[in-house]
């Protein structure tokens, strides 16, 4: 690469505008180093020699398929099932206690839309089908759907594919691994059952655009804005709360700074926000 170690100063300057402009994600000053990684792995599969000629090829939209690689490159998208597992347990618990009494009161129907936002590789959108093929006995009849989204189309890939290596799989116990997931004959992989995980559904999605089609009764947006500056993510969390039905509740990462934009939500817990 011509002796290139690191994107200059400029040069930092320019992706992190155009990353920012892409996803609404604010790249921080002290992650030169981690940037130029991430994209020296770009350059390396494209071929190419100069960070310059990169971005021209990235600023011009000419190519999608590139600019979803990029965009996997430079994102975070470390997750594992059940991760806070406490989230779970409300949901699994409290959550479906209250949306089954109001059913059974005639004051909701007997469905259930939930959206795990910025999904990555789909361990929280399969964590939660799971928690719901557990109380399948509680909700019999019940129409129950789980969508995924993420940014990043080869995330969502891996998504659909619905098999995970040891990381991802180290919270969940023995007893979820030997109910809902089969193991590759060499032990290294766990697949899902397609029952559960047909459950979900899986489509791209930027947080910075509204959320089509019809309003959740459940959204989870964690450790995700904490990305996100003060001009994204109030347009984030803007289209999130649009998207809640009303009584609907949000799961946001206690990380994220999220409390100073959430309009007339109710904080439930440190958590837990619901919408009137």
């Amino acid at each position: 690469m011509n002796g290139l170690i690191t994107l200059t100063a400029e040069q930092f300057l320019l992706f992190r505008s155009f990353i920012h402009r892409q996803t609404g994600i604010w790249t921080k000053d002290g992650k030169i180093a981690l940037l130029s990684n991430r994209i020296r792995s770009r350059l390396r599969a494209r071929t190419m020699t100069s960070f310059d000629d990169y971005y021209k090829l990235l600023n011009a939209g000419t190519d999608p398929d590139e600019l979803a690689r990029f965009i996997d490159a430079i994102t975070t998208n470390e997750t594992h099932f059940f991760r806070t597992p406490a989230h779970f347990d409300w949901f699994a618990g409290p959550f479906l206690d209250e949306m089954i009494a109001r059913a059974a009161a005639g004051l909701r129907e007997p469905a259930l839309r939930v959206w795990s936002a910025a999904c990555s590789s789909g361990e929280e959108a399969y964590s939660l089908a799971i928690c719901l093929a557990e109380n399948a006995a509680r909700l019999p009849q019940w129409r129950l759907e789980v969508v995924g989204t993420d940014l990043c189309e080869p995330a969502l890939a891996r998504a659909r594919l619905a098999a995970y290596g040891a990381k991802s799989m180290e919270l969940v116990s023995s007893e979820r691994r030997a109910r809902h997931f089969s193991a590759a004959a060499n032990g290294a992989s766990w697949t899902l059952d397609p029952r559960v995980a047909g459950m979900c559904t899986f489509q791209r999605h930027n947080l910075l655009d509204p959320m089509p089609g019809p309003k959740f009764d459940c959204i989870l947006i964690r450790n995700v804005l904490i990305y996100f500056d003060e001009t994204s993510k109030p347009v984030a969390l803007r289209h999130i709360i649009d998207a809640l039905a009303p009584r609907g509740v949000l799961i946001a990462g206690t990380t994220d700074g999220a409390h100073d934009y959430l309009g007339d939500l109710e904080r439930c817990s440190t958590f837990l926000y619901r919408k009137p």
